[in-house]
């Protein structure tokens, strides 16, 4: 006689066979489950935390442009001379801005 797992959907030759392999296939289908969860909840988390590094981006913009134009205002112009390559702290501003 043979035993039929509806979970498996496998053939067993005995009972405990088929339970063994039920078993199996339950912590299976728990572990990928909880792996999906842990997954699920660290790419939430990390993207919480780009959207809060380009909050922070877009309001260190706004304060800039507002510096820049009370500065405008009181002397006329501004000039400023900016040095290309990796320390230039204006770079960030164009991985967030780069349209």
């Amino acid at each position: 006689m043979k035993i039929l797992s509806e979970k498996t959907n496998k053939y067993y030759a005995t009972v405990d066979e088929c339970l063994k392999a039920e078993k199996e296939f339950d912590e299976a289908v728990a572990a990928k489950k909880a792996k999906e969860k842990k997954l699920t909840a660290e790419r939430k988390k990390r993207a919480t935390e780009v959207e809060e590094a380009y909050k922070a981006v877009v309001e260190a913009n706004e304060y800039y442009h507002k510096m820049l134009d009370a500065f405008v205002k009181d002397y006329g112009s501004f000039h400023m001379t900016l040095h290309t390559g990796d320390f230039n702290p204006f770079n960030a501003f164009g991985y967030a801005f780069n349209w």
